[in-house]
């Protein structure tokens, strides 16, 4: 087998060396999506009783949203009505926290604050390596640590019983639990006890998260049950729904602020192209075989002369393509390792790393083998089941039966080319579409911080407004595309129920973004120990209010009416907004402060702020450019439309090289017909469109049937957003001129040399 295999490798030199390129780059598109893929779907399902685990959500009908909180008291009122109710885990995620292991002094580490019940060792399993995890849930102000936390914090030494201080407060560390996979909703972090947290008594303070264990038959009686029942000073339970924890990462619907998000379409658009870019490959590999039957027909003849078994001779051609697979799949390990080291690498949240993936990679090896055969089986037998008169002809190379199998198999290999090009341009047209879509507010030149201090806030503004490259400082609660909180309130004039996205910022908040007022008047430093409220212009037309300014939703005056912004990303419509000033611009928490610079000197006006900051305190400088921020919300959008870009690129010279071999093939066994032909008089430009008339028309066929398949594919896509570009037709004339421009530039030098060759060559003239 091996000797037959290197014998097709130096006879077929060219074949075998396009084929080899061609399954070996396919291998390793295939092997990255495939991980990343893998990564996707297994989200969540890495805790022991995955299958089991489902996440509260419902209908809040204030909000005409499905919202996945839940208040403590209803979690406990769940829990002991039903007895189905195996255990509930709360779940508030605190956010980022400045730790330090030591108080006062030295320096502070950024982890994430998780406040839970016992219940979460009993519904998520964490495997606990060091004391006790009961202990944690027992009292206030005992806390497990993550595994990665645990050595940041005290590096080789025994954390248990180790005191850390969170600002004021501090924690006794009583266990130390394994780090979560990256691929699943709980943060590595700090994890302490939910026991005295805001609103722990109270029904109707949906701030939390809740996880009930549930055998999966009882999951739709119980929502049915639910959505029957009432709760004392709950909201109306409509439309209860219990989502799996291992289906979540793909919801948009009820994803919790600052938890990882999926998107389906990106996973399957991914899982889509590897598995095309493959099979095109194969495509490539199984034209070339059936290419090279003519020239390997006297061979198997000499072979059958000799008394060689036909079925050893089928077995042996077989065996090819195994062979091949073989030596590409090693080749695009070879591939990974390159990729791991280049920008790419970053588009992809799974690990690459090939000791990581062994499984998978092992799957993807014996795929690879299965497809090898499949596609092997057809040329091994029309190799070996020829008549042994073909060995004196070429007839086979010119049959109906064989030109349509390559037909066919060049018109897929187009179509997808198209598909993924006519994809590519659409996904970037929209990303720009965003990313250039106008906020409706000033974003360039600023950049913001996160404090968890209004007395530093106050020193530290004051300083850097010396610098003359710091223009304008402001602060807030949230930031620009995360606005997390959602309030249910009532207007005094009628009571009217009304809800709306709350941004609790500073009075210089509006004319530090430039976001007009249009109606009534802006804050003022007054406002800043009132409770005042500013509200857009979706806000009246959904509740239908007129003449507001002055009235009160709530406590809050209504002192004026803002021209509607997005606040959120294009995903999402604009919807009823409220900006408001309570107490004053701090009310507990960590903070943004905002700082706009001059658009000159950057880098220098950073280093300015980062050592102004390290004057004052150890916390870490985190600073991001706000324009920055607000394009990575399209990040899953920004990273498909280069990964399909790519791959598009590499599907279409995979093609490419599938012609390119078709070419060739035409122009040898069409070099007596081209040799008559310059006899005749024909020109070199008339032999060139007579080699590449057959590929135009399978380029036209393929084309035709591209164009419908793209649209149905980002009509489905745009889906996702409400704020979306056309399907414009232009997009398709461009995608199909690309695979063609790129098709003639690649195949016409291999037709200009077929007609070139000299006649008197081929014809045997003397």
């Amino acid at each position: 087998m091996i000797r037959n295999f290197l014998f097709v490798l130096k006879r077929f030199r060219t074949s075998a060396v396009l084929n080899i390129i061609g399954l070996s780059v396919a291998f390793a598109v295939f092997s990255v999506t495939m991980i990343q893929c893998y990564y996707d779907f297994s989200y969540n399902r890495s805790f022991k009783n995955a299958k089991d685990i489902y996440q509260f959500s419902c209908f809040w009908e204030i909000f005409e949203k499905q919202s996945a909180h839940i208040s403590i008291p209803l979690a406990h009122a769940i829990t002991d009505r039903f007895p189905e109710v195996k255990a509930c885990c709360i779940l508030d995620r605190g956010g980022n926290k400045l730790f330090n292991p030591q108080a006062d002094q030295g320096t502070s580490f950024l982890f994430h604050l998780i406040n839970t019940n016992e219940a979460f060792l009993d519904v998520f399993t964490p495997r606990i390596l060091a004391g006790d995890a009961k202990e944690v849930f027992a009292e206030k102000n005992k806390a497990m640590l993550t595994e990665d936390v645990a050595k940041r914090l005290f590096g080789k030494n025994d954390p248990i019983g180790q005191t850390i201080w969170q600002d004021t407060v501090s924690y006794v560390v009583t266990a130390v639990c394994e780090s979560f996979p990256a691929n699943s909703s709980l943060t590595n972090g700090v994890y302490t006890t939910v026991l005295g947290s805001v609103g722990y008594d109270k029904m109707g303070m949906y701030n939390y998260e809740g996880y009930f264990l549930l055998d999966r038959k009882d999951v739709l009686p119980l929502q049915e049950k639910l959505e029957q029942m009432k709760f004392e000073g709950a909201i109306d339970l409509v439309r209860v729904e219990f989502i799996p924890v291992a289906e979540k990462y793909f919801r948009r619907d009820v994803n919790i602020y600052g938890e990882k998000q999926g998107n389906l379409a990106t996973t399957l658009s991914l899982m889509a192209i590897g598995i095309i870019t493959l099979l095109m490959s194969f495509i490539n590999f199984m034209n070339f075989s059936v290419a090279m039957i003519p020239a390997r027909i006297r061979e198997m003849n000499i072979k059958k002369i000799m008394g060689v078994n036909p079925r050893l001779l089928q077995a042996l051609t077989v065996s090819e393509a195994p062979c091949f697979a073989l030596l590409a799949f090693l080749t695009s390990l070879f591939l990974i390792v390159l990729f791991q080291g280049t920008r790419l690498d970053e588009f992809f949240p799974a690990d690459l790393f090939l000791s990581k993936n062994v499984g998978i990679l092992a799957v993807i090896a014996l795929t690879g083998m299965f497809l090898s055969v499949l596609f092997g089986i057809y040329p091994a037998w029309k190799i070996t089941s020829f008549q042994p008169a073909m060995a004196l002809s070429s007839s086979f190379a010119q049959s109906k039966q064989s030109v349509a199998l390559r037909n066919i198999l060049i018109v897929l290999q187009f179509f997808a080319a198209i598909v993924l090009t006519g994809m590519a341009i659409f996904i970037k047209v929209q990303y720009d579409y965003m990313t250039n879509y106008s906020w409706g507010f000033q974003k360039e030149n600023i950049v913001y911080l996160s404090v968890a201090s209004k007395n530093f806030i106050t020193i530290y503004e004051d300083e850097i407004r010396q610098n003359p490259t710091v223009l304008d400082c402001t602060a807030s609660n949230a930031i620009p595309g995360y606005i997390n909180q959602n309030w249910g309130m009532k207007m005094e004039v009628d009571e009217k129920e009304i809800a709306l996205a709350v941004w609790v910022v500073r009075n210089d908040f509006l004319r530090f973004f430039d976001i007009e007022v249009v109606e009534g008047r802006d804050f003022i430093p007054d406002d800043d120990g009132k409770s005042r409220f500013i509200c857009n212009r979706t806000f009246l037309k959904k509740y239908e209010l007129n003449d507001i300014i002055g009235k009160k939703v709530d406590r809050y005056e209504i002192v004026g009416i803002i021209k509607d912004i997005h606040f959120e990303s294009l995903h999402s419509e604009i919807r009823p907004m409220g900006f408001i000033t309570q107490r004053s611009y701090y009310n507990g928490g960590r903070h943004w402060l905002f700082v706009r610079i001059a658009g000159e000197n950057t880098l220098q006006t950073i280093d300015y702020l980062k050592e102004t900051w390290s004057k004052h305190t150890d916390d870490p400088f985190d600073i991001h450019f706000l324009d920055d921020q607000l394009d990575s919300l399209y990040q899953s959008e920004s990273t498909l439309a280069r990964l399909i870009s790519i791959f598009g690129i590499i599907a279409v010279i995979i093609a490419i090289m599938g012609i390119y071999g078709l070419i060739v093939f035409n122009a040898k066994y069409k070099a007596r017909e081209i040799a008559i032909r310059k006899v005749n008089g024909s020109t070199i430009r008339e032999i060139i469109l007579m080699l590449n008339r057959d590929v135009l028309l399978q380029l036209s066929i393929a084309f035709g049937a591209a164009v419908p398949v793209t649209v149905y594919i980002v009509d489905k896509w745009l889906e996702n957003f409400a704020y979306k570009i056309a399907v414009y037709w232009w997009v398709f004339l461009l995608s199909g001129g690309v695979v063609l421009l790129i098709t003639l530039l690649t195949v016409s030098a291999q037709s200009y040399k077929a007609a070139r060759m000299n006649p008197t060559q081929t014809l045997n003239i003397s």
